[in-house]
């Protein structure tokens, strides 16, 4: 590509072609008069406008071109090439791109999801069965109160059979620790809800709202408590764990109420009745066939109505055929926007209901003295009795009784002693001597062993000693009894052994949900959700019904893991899963019917219809679940998805017209060879190439993603131009192979976008010798850079078709037609013409792809919404590499919240050198610590302008876009407008209520500055644009915490406590490097002082009196005197650690600073390497930290950008 003289005009020569192809040739030329941005630009990009705003194409030499600046020049025509027998000679593809990881990350990555789905499976299921059979464990331990359990035989071996009797005094323990297992889920919601309240900006229900809520869930604690403490510790069981499936009354009623009229046919009426009726027999069908039952039948029915009336909010619809069915779906949504602050008060007042249902249901059984014992969960004594013994077999008991004897020792250890010494550590689970049952008529206590050991016996004659006075009222209980044909064992329980089973259960509940929920976010619910869901009350049933059916003939089964009193209740005759007497029970058919309408209900979890990575608040409808029923809870809570899918035939993939002909040639075939274009490379057409991505008229397809690629380019080098050309070259690819897959294959692709690419050149044009404006190198060196991005991209040599030109009022327009069809937009801006720089390149593109491309040709106000909300602005640097697959990511995050205004990236610095390695790790700690806590705690500040996406609907905001193209006025606008034009955007969206979120899996490659200098220039822009934009935003903290839910009063706090860090951060360092090196070099503190103060002041009077590249040469200086400071720094703190210890402060503080900088490494392994510059990143903390923010204050006054200078082009105009 050259610039050839001519008479009268310059002309400029795109597309290279063969030796036989026309010659094509133009200039742009344009007025001289001031052509600066009005104040609500011209959006019109084409070739009309007015006066000296228009430029116009030159006479060409060949008038074959066929008016190349006219909007009626043919796309089509392609360049034509003639078979040349003689060209036999052939390039290698280039090289493919190295951003993939490789063949063995890919094929793990493929391995972890297979393994993915199964472990989802196993853990959901596991922890669903756990959770349910050791909450029945604790529930069927309140049922055992005043009744005999048969126990293994290993206590008393000479009986067949062992029986122990459980008093209420320990059934205390498991009605505590069923209590606890309820408010677990309850006090994890409020902490959660507790936790959006303060940093997020929740809405506050009103006085109805938060009533029906506070009534609803009341009814249905109270159903919860009355089920828990007075039904089911009176079943087995497996009656018990069936008796889950009949939950879904309320819900299996609205179902059929909330259908749309559209889905209200015949066979789905059948199935919603069938699915009522086995809901509905715990009234009439359960209590005539399971005569046991009929005693709680009424009890029964009103405790599973009032729990099922906790789900209502998910199964009515706003579309229902009934009108209060859809008014009651309406208010439903309004609840769901306003839950987090109503379920702060709500959840603990659930804990409060389920407290009084245990003392009203259960003190008239238990005894409110045994209730409120002062250590339920501690040891408590039990007996262990066996019957039927013969004299022979009572003779051996003694026998062995006597074997534990200690003849030293024989006092009587009574009752109240033995509760009082449970709270002694030292004295837990230690035998107690007795006295023979043959020598005293009373009862004597025993714990399998007799102590040895001095100490203890002494403390127990001690304590004995002083309280003689009441050992007179005590009765005196023996070790074991004899009589005559039974015998009396006495021993201790397990201690805590309820609290060890109700930490399992609450365990297991937060392992299900959480599972349960990450499989829902990654698109595997029907593995690893909807499918053990289902099966958790099947297997739950055959798990019990198995056990008990081995209990009944092994009194020792499973007591290696529970304790020996402790088992479910089973019924008297158990008969297991393979037998047909379990088959042909009436509850087993009952309970059959109830599953099969349970899965009827809870249907749509086998369809999901979701985003990937969805919310919580988008997946359930509640923020709790319930401890007793986790898996019915998570079912009913579910959303049901109704988001409907685009079909392919309403996204204008069929043409009216197929073109057939290419935008490309491959080149280097051997003659007579036809020329096949690469498998990558799309060979459709669009129909919608000339009109752009907004269609003229309404239609389903309006909602289909729409993502306008806008880079801004000035100066870049071949290499950046290169890489930022495969990224759009890539992300044409992805797009055709998508609609080719729905146009041909006609699969409906839940990814499936729209793509447009546009590139804003600043300063493309130079003035060649007659005055004219032509286009500059870093022009011409894009133009030749697309070729050999496309042939990388797609692995072979190609050619794109020559572009089309046309004439603009800011200079001119350069339009290619990708390989996948889709437009490529180059945008050269004349300096004369239009304002340069980065800021009214983005405000150009706005104005240009929003206003004029959206606004204007769209009328109707609904279809604008809907366009905006699915239209995003993906903006790039000149230098930026990324996939498509990272644009995907970050698309993710915008459907999942309305409200998300900008979505940034992990952003990885590229290059070669010491300033590259050291941004390296200050990237990698700045998005693993810093951008992470903004996301999670509030929202990112900063959304970086080199790879983000922006929502149109957000960007179309008032005071977002039209103030973002005001012009610089005071001082301060020139730093916060024009050096932070990024975050300036950013804080434009916070300040209208929308959310910036970082996404750290979207991963984009830029080129950082290689030299000092450029480093320098860059931080002296970002420190003072970022210091100004947080202090905007913190002056205007009232109105951003009412309007934004995101930003609460403690986020502000917490970056007001940020800010004031960052102003002391250069002083604060200044004095902990006089304290190392006083430290290091065991020299006093004023020495230290002096020798940090001098350099710096020599530093701070060359920055106020110098010109700049002086300022760098003693910036440098100083900086690498510094450097060899810290290395002496290092060396003299390591021998003080070994002096004083690792305990010491100083020591203590490193110590952390290193363990959370590689806590962080070690949970981004694929990252890990990027804290191996953490060494460099310590010499340079004195340079950054206090010679950076030194320059950056003392250059204020310069509002140049800083990197890519180019001193021999012309410089640009400021504003």
């Amino acid at each position: 590509m050259e610039t050839l003289d001519r008479e009268d005009a310059a002309y400029l020569r795109l597309g290279g072609s063969g030796p036989n192809s026309s010659e094509q040739f133009y200039h742009l030329a344009g007025d001289k008069s001031d052509c600066t941005l009005p104040d609500k630009p011209d959006p019109t990009g084409g070739g009309g406008g007015g006066g000296g705003m228009r430029t116009r194409f030159a006479r060409t030499t060949d008038e074959n071109l066929n008016n190349l600046g006219s909007s009626n020049a043919d796309e089509s025509t392609s360049v034509a090439t003639d078979a040349r027998g003689w060209d036999i000679f052939r390039l290698l593809p280039p090289k493919n791109d190295n951003l993939a990881k490789g063949f063995w990350h890919d094929m793990s990555l493929q391995i972890l999801k297979l393994s993915a789905f199964f472990i989802l499976f196993l853990l959901t299921l596991g922890s669903a069965v756990v959770a349910k059979s050791s909450f029945l464990l604790m529930i069927n331990g309140i049922g055992w109160g005043n009744k005999n359990m048969s126990i293994c035989a290993d206590k008393i071996p000479e009986a067949k059979t062992n029986t122990v009797f459980i008093s209420n005094k320990h059934v205390a323990k498991w009605v505590w620790a069923a209590f606890m297992a309820l408010c677990a889920p309850e006090l994890l919601c409020f902490i959660r809800c507790f936790h959006r309240t303060l940093f997020r900006n929740v809405k506050r229900p009103t006085i109805i709202q938060f009533l029906t809520v506070l009534i609803i869930e009341s009814l249905h604690a109270f159903g919860v408590g009355m089920l828990v403490f007075k039904i089911l510790p009176d079943f087995s069981a497996e009656t018990a764990a069936m008796l889950s499936n009949a939950l879904c009354l309320v819900p299996s009623i609205l179902s059929i109420l909330s259908r749309r009229a559209a889905k209200l046919t015949l066979l789905l009426i059948i199935i919603d009745i069938a699915a009522i009726i086995p809901q509905s027999s715990g009234f009439w069908a359960w209590p005539v066939l399971v005569p046991e039952i009929r005693s709680k039948a009424l009890l029964i029915c009103i405790s599973l109505t009032l729990i099922s009336l906790a789900w209502w909010q998910n199964f009515v619809h706003t579309q229902s055929f009934l009108p209060p069915i859809r008014q009651l779906g309406a208010f439903a949504n309004r609840l769901s926007e306003r839950r987090s602050k109503t379920y702060v008060i709500v959840s603990l007042w659930k804990c409060v209901i389920y407290l009084i249902c245990l003392f009203f249901f259960l003190s008239p059984k238990i005894g409110m003295e045994n209730l409120m014992q002062r250590d339920p969960f501690g040891e408590k004594l039990i007996t262990i009795t066996a019957s039927n013994l013969n004299s022979t077999q009572i003779s051996h008991f003694i026998k062995r009784m006597h074997e534990y004897e200690d003849p030293d020792y024989g006092k009587v250890n009574t009752a109240r002693e033995a509760s009082e010494e449970e709270d002694e550590d030292d004295l837990e689970n230690q035998p107690i001597t007795a006295k023979k049952p043959w020598d005293n008529d009373e009862d004597a206590i025993d714990a399998g062993e007799y102590e040895k050991n001095d100490g203890i016996k002494k403390k127990r004659m001690k304590r004995k000693a002083t309280k003689l006075e009441e050992e007179d009222e005590e009765e005196a209980i023996s070790a074991y009894n004899v009589y005559e044909d039974y015998v009396e064992l006495n021993q201790f329980t397990s201690p805590y052994d309820a609290i060890w089973i109700a930490l399992v259960q609450i365990g297991s509940v937060i392992i299900c949900y959480h599972s349960s929920k990450f499989a829902c976010k990654v698109m595997m619910q029907r593995m690893g959700f909807a499918l053990p869901i289902a099966l958790t009350v099947p297997v739950t049933v055959f798990f019990l019904a198995t056990t008990c059916e081995r209990r009944q003939s092994d009194a020792c089964h499973m007591t290696s893991i529970l304790t020996k009193e402790l088992f479910w209740q089973c019924k008297a005759h158990p008969s297991g899963v393979y037998s047909w007497g379990f088959w042909s029970e009436p509850q087993t058919w009952i309970w059959l019917a109830w599953l099969g309408s349970q899965l009827w209900i809870t249907v749509h979890l086998w369809t999901p219809k979701h985003e990937r990575l969805a919310r919580s608040e988008k997946l359930f409808i509640l923020s709790y679940y319930s401890a007793i029923f986790v898996d019915q809870s998570l079912a009913f809570n579910r959303r049901r998805d109704d988001k409907a899918k685009i079909k392919a035939e309403f996204q204008d993939l069929e043409l009216e017209s197929e073109d057939s002909s290419q935008t490309y040639e491959t080149i280097g075939h051997g003659p007579g060879q036809i020329p096949k274009p690469p498998p990558s490379v799309c060979s459709a057409s669009s129909s919608k190439m000339e009109s752009g991505l907004i269609r003229d008229t309404a239609s389903a397809a309006d909602a289909i993603t729409k993502i306008y690629t806008c880079a801004t380019m000035w100066h870049e080098s071949a290499l950046e131009m290169t890489c930022m050309l495969k990224s759009i070259f890539r992300m044409d690819e992805d797009q055709c192979a998508r609609r080719n897959a729905q146009k041909y294959l006609k699969v409906v692709d839940p990814d499936y976008y729209e793509f447009e690419a546009h590139i804003f050149f600043d300063d493309a044009f130079d003035l060649n010798d007659y005055g004219e404006p032509v286009i500059n190198k870093f022009v011409k060196q894009l133009l030749e850079k697309m070729d050999e991005a496309a042939s990388a991209v797609h692995q072979t040599q190609m050619r794109l078709k020559q572009p089309k030109k046309y004439s603009t009022p800011y200079g001119g327009r350069i339009s290619y037609i990708l390989p996948g069809k889709n437009r490529l937009t180059i945008h050269l801006k004349n300096k004369d013409q239009i304002r340069l720089r980065k800021r009214w390149s983005q405000v150009m593109y706005l104005y240009y792809l929003l206003g004029y491309r959206l606004m204007m040709k769209v009328s109707d106000q609904a279809r604008k919404e809907i366009i905006a909300e699915n239209t995003f602005i993906l903006t790039l640097d000149g230098d930026v590499d990324f996939t498509p697959q990272c644009v995907h990511l970050l698309v993710d995050l915008m459907k999942k919240n309305r409200r998300l205004g900008a979505a940034c990236g992990r952003i990885h610095p590229r290059g070669s050198g010491l300033m590259i390695w050291y941004q390296k790790f200050e990237y990698a700690v700045g998005h693993w610590l810093q951008k992470a806590t903004e996301h999670m705690i509030g929202c990112v500040l900063c959304s970086p302008g080199c790879f983000s996406l922006f929502r149109s609907y957000a960007l179309m905001d008032d005071n977002v876009t039209r103030k973002y193209a005001s012009k610089s006025e005071r001082p301060i606008d020139y730093v916060q407008y024009d050096q932070g034009e990024d975050r300036w955007l950013c804080t434009l969206l916070l300040q209208r209520g929308y959310r910036v979120e970082y996404c750290a899996a979207s991963d984009a490659l830029t080129f950082a500055p290689e030299g000092f200098t450029e480093f320098f220039n860059q931080r002296r822009r970002w420190i003072p644009s970022t210091l100004a934009n947080i202090m905007d935003l913190l002056k205007d903290y009232k109105n951003v915490v009412s309007v934004n839910e995101s930003i609460s009063i403690w986020y502000i706090i917490y970056q007001l406590v940020m800010l004031i860090s960052s102003i002391l951060g250069p002083g604060t360092i200044f004095l902990m490097i006089v304290g190392a090196i006083s430290i290091s070099f065991n020299i006093d503190t004023t020495v230290s002082l002096i020798i940090i103060t001098i350099p710096m002041l020599i530093f701070c009077i060359v920055c106020l009196i110098s010109k700049p590249d002086k300022q760098m040469l003693c910036a440098q200086i100083i900086g690498a005197l510094f450097a060899m400071l810290m290395t002496a720094v290092i060396v003299g703190t390591s021998l003080q650690i070994q002096k004083d210890g690792i305990m010491s402060p100083h020591s203590i503080f490193l110590f952390a600073v290193i363990a959370s900088f590689t806590t962080a490494a070690i949970l981004h392994p694929l990252e890990f390497t990027c804290i191996i510059p953490g060494v460099l990143y310590f010499l340079a903390i004195p340079c950054m930290y206090m010679l950076l923010p030194i320059y950056s204050i003392c250059n204020l006054n310069t509002v140049t950008w800083g990197t890519r200078e180019d001193p021999a082009g012309n410089f640009v105009k400021k504003d």
